[in-house]
């Protein structure tokens, strides 16, 4: 049952936290910032584009923006379509940040077919940013380039270093909460165990004697050894008694 109880507990601090019109952070976050997460982002270049992919090795668009933010404890949906609804509305392009998912039309239609992730804010609504390119794999590109520039229709914005730094708090608080929580099942468990092993030892002392008394009230060592002919240490020898103090129904043993 206490080890039910501990993984009940474990599975309750692995809930959303810190939306706060974002997007909701259900892991402890890998790394402490956005700017950790584009440097390990950096670090995907070169990569191959496979349909269908999340990482590690290859991606496609919408897996390398779900593999970045699982870094930060952040599970977006699986494709780009599904993906603008992730996080809040970024209305103009100036207010870019980095981090953020940018949209744009696929090569057929209106629709959003294709995301990358803000890698660096420039003036106005410029950008760089990095995705995985059906011809390159994974590599930083800009905004300004005409094909982009033609075909960008949305941004949203996921997280930010706040709710990021709030979520590891969270989250080290809670794995103590519950190392604790563990410590003091181990306690109760070792506890148990000294008393079961006690009564044994008791049991199997009393079999030995073949003789044993409890304590009524009004008894005391002096009195019982007189009643049983006996010594008061040897009652005390054989229970282990440091002193006089005995309790009402304790069980002692007796081997004359």
């Amino acid at each position: 049952m206490k080890k039910i109880a501990l993984i009940l507990f474990y599975f309750s601090i692995s809930i959303s936290v810190f939306a706060g019109g974002k997007e909701e952070i259900t892991k402890m976050p890998q790394f402490e910032s956005i700017e950790d997460m584009l440097t390990f982002a950096m670090k995907q270049q070169s990569k191959p584009y496979r349909n269908g992919a999340e990482g590690p090795n290859a991606f496609d668009c919408s897996g390398f923006t779900r593999f970045c933010y699982k870094k930060l404890g952040i599970i977006l949906n699986r494709s780009s379509i599904e993906q603008v609804k992730n996080g809040k509305k970024i209305r103009f392009r100036r207010h870019l940040r980095e981090g953020d998912l940018v949209f744009f039309k696929g090569t057929k239609g209106r629709k959003v077919g294709h995301v990358g992730i803000v890698y660096k804010k420039k003036s106005g609504k410029s950008f760089e940013f990095i995705h995985a390119s059906s011809n390159h794999g994974i590599v930083i590109e800009s905004s300004d380039v005409e094909y982009f520039k033609k075909r960008y229709k949305k941004a949203r914005r996921i997280t930010s270093d706040r709710d990021i730094r709030k979520a590891i708090r969270y989250f080290e608080k809670a794995q103590k909460e519950m190392e604790e929580r563990a410590e003091s099942f181990e306690n109760e468990d070792d506890m148990y165990a000294k008393t079961s092993e006690a009564k044994a030892s008791s049991s199997e002392k009393s079999k030995s004697s073949g003789k044993t008394h409890i304590v009524k009230k009004g008894d005391t060592l002096y009195n019982i050894s007189k009643r049983y002919g006996c010594t008061v240490k040897e009652i005390q020898e054989w229970n282990d008694l440091r002193g006089n103090e005995i309790s009402l129904g304790q069980e002692l043993i007796l081997k004359n």
